[in-house]
């Protein structure tokens, strides 16, 4: 088991390198996608917010609401990073709020039951493999890509 503590520093941490990545991409390529089975940047993107959702939902015992799977499509790239943005601050928000032992809860997803801290790791591993799509689609796009875990080849700046 994770502590709360240790949970919300690596999500703190891990939120704010993945809006990093999200604000680098350009622009005027939402609808770029490397190759023809990719998803396109936009799709890319709104996984971040569905896994706040994700993570909101069954960390705090809430209904899911299946439709918003089907209903969710941001209109770039940035209005995906806005929506990560406020959704990441409400789930830190919320788990700070959230008594250590809820983490220990038992949280069934596809099929397979997880303790609430191992499922909110499971997505921050999900999001974290995400960026590393989104950041290669930024260099392709013709973005800079920004500081992940230390300098990049665009951006020789601070270290996380």
């Amino acid at each position: 088991m994770i502590s709360k503590q240790d949970l919300l520093q690596l999500f703190q941490k891990e939120f704010a390198t993945s809006s990093r990545v999200l604000k680098a991409y350009p622009t005027d390529k939402d609808d770029f996608a490397p190759h023809e089975r990719s998803s396109n940047a936009i799709k890319l993107a709104s996984n971040f917010v569905f896994e706040m959702y994700l993570v909101e939902k069954y960390i705090f015992g809430e209904e899911i609401d299946a439709s918003r799977f089907r209903t969710y499509r941001p209109d770039s790239v940035g209005s995906a990073a806005e929506d990560f943005a406020r959704e990441a601050s409400k789930v830190i928000s919320r788990l700070e709020d959230l008594p250590e032992n809820e983490l220990k809860k038992s949280v069934s997803f596809g099929g397979a039951t997880f303790a609430a801290d191992q499922f909110a790791l499971m997505l921050l591993f999900d999001q974290i493999h995400h960026r590393g799509q989104l950041s290669v689609y930024v260099r392709m796009a013709g973005g800079m890509v920004p500081s992940i875990y230390g300098p990049s080849a665009d951006d020789r700046g601070t270290n996380l």
